[in-house]
């Protein structure tokens, strides 16, 4: 699976990452011309505590927030509507938050 990731922004509580995958191979469980898109909710206070935890290592922010994002996302599978925050999120792992995009 190949996936493509868009840092969509952050604030003072929250990094938001997009992420879209799209299988490698076309089968009939997942078209090539469907990927998955999901956004993940990643708290900065967990982000700040995992760069704390690789502190040395030269892990940037923005790479240590979409290593968090792919492995929550990839979690996430079920189907739901395309508006967050209306509806609860598909996947949530250490305060992190992720949904599906239809």
């Amino acid at each position: 699976m190949r996936y493509k990731r868009t840092v969509l922004g952050m604030s003072e509580k929250f990094f938001y990452v997009h992420l879209k995958f799209t299988p490698k191979s076309v089968s009939l469980a997942a078209p090539i011309d469907n990927p998955h898109e999901i956004v993940v909710e990643i708290p900065r206070g967990l982000l700040n505590q995992r760069q704390s935890d690789l502190l040395g290592q030269g892990f940037t922010e923005k790479a240590i927030a979409l290593d968090l994002a792919r492995d929550v996302a990839l979690k996430t599978a079920t189907p739901f509507p395309a508006v967050m925050n209306q509806r609860l999120c598909d996947c949530e792992e250490r305060g992190i938050r992720a949904w599906k995009i239809a």
